[in-house]
């Protein structure tokens, strides 16, 4: 089994299939995740548990997106050319459970919270004590209310 639990997280993100063309299907976005390590780097699409390696950010990255499409064509031609029922391969891996995604979404899911927390430190360090105060009594009677743009479920729609 993996252990990615002492691995230094470089960056976290999300990969983001726009199709160029209407008539297939749509893919999620997915969680990506890149690991500096002795030897380079490893980035990981922790969804359907792909990854690539080079010695440079950007090159792993690239690498990565690489094997991405090579996996959705390999999907593909899995089903015969059935563009329908690859994707829905590939959505169910996407949302199945592993030992290995949860691991590493662990580290993703605390990689973007320290990510945010620097940016609050950040932006709290650059305020006047003027700008800290009309913040605190906006935050205290909520001027604006909270808003969420959530999507339908299939099944409640």
């Amino acid at each position: 089994m993996l252990d990615f639990s002492d691995e230094k997280v470089e960056a976290f993100g999300k990969v983001i299939f726009a199709s160029k063309n209407h008539n297939i299907p749509a893919l999620p976005d997915m969680n990506l995740i890149l690991f500096k390590k002795e030897s380079g780097y490893q980035a990981i699409c922790i969804n359907v548990e792909i990854d690539a390696v080079d010695n440079d950010a950007v090159k792993c990255c690239n690498n990565l997106r690489r094997t991405l499409l090579a996996y959705i064509k390999q999907m593909v031609d899995n089903y015969n050319g059935n563009v329908k029922e690859a994707v829905e391969d590939i959505i169910n891996v996407s949302y199945s459970e592993s030992e290995l995604k949860s691991q590493l979404f662990a580290k993703y899911l605390q990689a973007k919270r320290q990510y945010l927390l620097s940016r609050v430190a950040k932006e709290h360090k650059a305020k006047s004590r003027k700008d800290e105060l009309v913040n605190a009594v906006n935050r205290i009677f909520q001027t604006e209310p909270i808003r969420f743009n959530l999507a339908k479920v299939a099944a409640f729609a």
